[in-house]
C-alpha cells in the first residue's frame, strides 16, 4: 500500500531539491509527510535542504516537525552530516538547535559532523561544532583518528589548503582550551583523588560545586563532581558536595544517568542511601541509553542492598525500560521468583 497516496510527499521532496520554499510550505499545509523519502536517493526533505545549504527550507521543515535524528539508507548519515557537506553555518545552527547530535557517527565511515566539516573545508562550521563540544579523540571506521583524517586531507588536497589550515587553528585552540579547563578544575581533581580535606577546603573557598568536566572522550566527560563521587564510591565527598548545594539530579551526557544511577550501578550501598534520601532527588529518573531507573540498575547488577535502599526511599516498581522490563522482571531474572526481594517488589506492584 502506498504511503503517499496523494503524491504530496514526492512533490515535497521535489520542492526541496528545487529549493522552492513556497511550494514546500503549501505541500506541508496540504498534509505532505515531512519525512517522506526521495524514492531514488532515500534522502528526506530535511537532508536534501541541509545538503543544498537551503536555510529557509530547513527552518520550514524543522518547524513542521522534521526528524533531525533519522539517517539516510546509503551511508547512515544524518541531516547534520549533509549540512557539513553543504556548508551553511546557518543550517548547522538550526539543526543543532533542534537537537541534532554533534557527535553523530555515520555507521559506514565512522565520520562525525566535525570530520565532514573539515573534509569539505568549512572552517566556520568546524569552529561552531568545536565550540559545542564536538569530540576530538574519535576514530573513523577505517582506522584514522580525527587528527590523522585531517592530516590525510591536508596532504591530498591541491586547493583550499588555506581553509584547512584555518580549521587546524580552530582545532589547536580547542585543544588548548580543553587543557586549560582541566587545569582549572581543582575541585574535580580533588574528587577524583578522593581527597576529602581538599574538597572541603575548595568548597569553603567558593569552588563551583556543579562545574562540568570538558568533553575529552574520557570517563569524566561532562560529569559534575557529584557524578564522579557517586560513581567512584566517595561517600564523604558526596555528602560535602550535596551539603554545598550540588545538583542531586545532574545528568551526564554519555549514558544520560544521574548520581543515583552511578551509585547503584557500582554497588555503593551507603552512597545509595545518602542520595536516595536527599531532598529533591528523582528516584525514578530513566536513563537515556536504556530507560532504566536506578532501581532497574541495582537489580540488573545484582546489588540487593542498593535495590532495597531505593525501594525503601519510595522508588516506583512500574516503570518500563526500553526493553519493556519492569523492576519485577529484572528481580525475577537476577534473584529468582521466590527471592524475598522479588516478593517485596511484587507486593509493591
Amino acid at each position: 500500500m502506498s504511503t503517499d497516496p496523494t503524491g504530496t510527499g514526492v512533490r515535497l521532496v521535489e520542492a526541496a531539491w528545487r529549493g522552492d520554499h513556497a511550494a514546500a510550505a503549501e505541500l506541508l499545509r496540504e498534509g505532505a509527510g515531512v519525512d517522506h523519502r526521495d524514492p531514488r536517493s532515500g534522502l528526506t526533505p530535511l537532508m536534501i535542504a541541509a545538503g543544498r545549504a537551503d536555510a529557509a527550507v530547513v527552518r520550514l521543515l524543522l518547524d513542521a516537525g522534521a526528524d533531525v535524528y533519522t539517517t539516510d539508507p546509503g551511508a547512515g548519515a544524518t541531516a547534520l552530516h549533509k549540512a557539513c557537506q553543504g556548508g551553511s553555518l546557518e543550517v548547522v545552527h538550526a539543526l543543532v538547535g533542534a537537537g541534532a547530535f554533534v557527535d553523530a557517527v555515520v555507521p559506514t565511515t565512522g565520520h562525525t559532523p566535525l570530520m565532514d566539516a573539515l573534509w569539505f573545508k568549512f572552517p566556520d562550521i568546524a569552529a561552531f561544532l568545536l565550540d559545542r563540544g564536538a569530540g576530538l579523540k574519535l576514530y573513523t571506521h577505517y582506522g584514522f583518528s580525527l587528527r590523522e583524517h585531517f592530516a590525510y586531507e591536508l596532504n591530498v588536497n591541491t586547493t583550499g589548503k588555506d581553509l584547512l589550515l584555518l580549521a587546524e587553528k580552530h582545532l589547536n585552540a580547542r585543544q588548548t582550551a580543553d587543557a586549560e579547563a582541566v587545569e582549572r578544575q581543582a575541585l574535580m581533581a580533588a574528587v577524583t583523588r578522593d581527597d576529602v580535606a581538599e574538597v572541603r577546603s575548595l568548597l569553603v573557598a567558593g569552588a563551583e560545586v556543579d562545574e562540568r568536566f570538558p568533553r575529552l572522550n574520557g570517563f569524566n566527560d561532562w560529569h559534575t563532581p557529584l557524578l564522579v563521587a557517586a560513581r567512584d564510591g566517595h561517600t564523604e565527598i558526596a555528602r560535602l558536595l550535596l551539603a554545598a548545594g550540588a545538583d542531586v539530579n545532574a545528568v551526564e551526557a554519555t549514558f544520560g544517568a544521574v548520581p543515583l544511577h552511578k551509585a547503584v550501578y557500582n554497588g555503593h550501598v551507603e552512597l545509595t542511601r545518602l542520595i536516595a534520601t536527599w531532598p529533591g532527588v528523582d528516584l525514578d529518573f530513566q536513563g537515556a541509553t536504556n530507560g532504566y531507573t536506578p532501581l532497574h540498575d541495582a537489580l540488573w547488577h545484582g546489588y540487593e542492598d542498593c535495590a532495597r535502599a531505593v525501594l525503601e526511599a519510595g522508588a516506583s516498581v512500574s516503570l518500563l525500560g526500553h526493553d519493556g522490563k519492569t523492576p519485577l522482571d529484572l528481580a525475577t531474572e537476577v534473584f529468582g521468583p521466590d527471592h524475598r526481594l522479588t516478593g517485596q517488589i511484587r507486593a509493591r506492584g
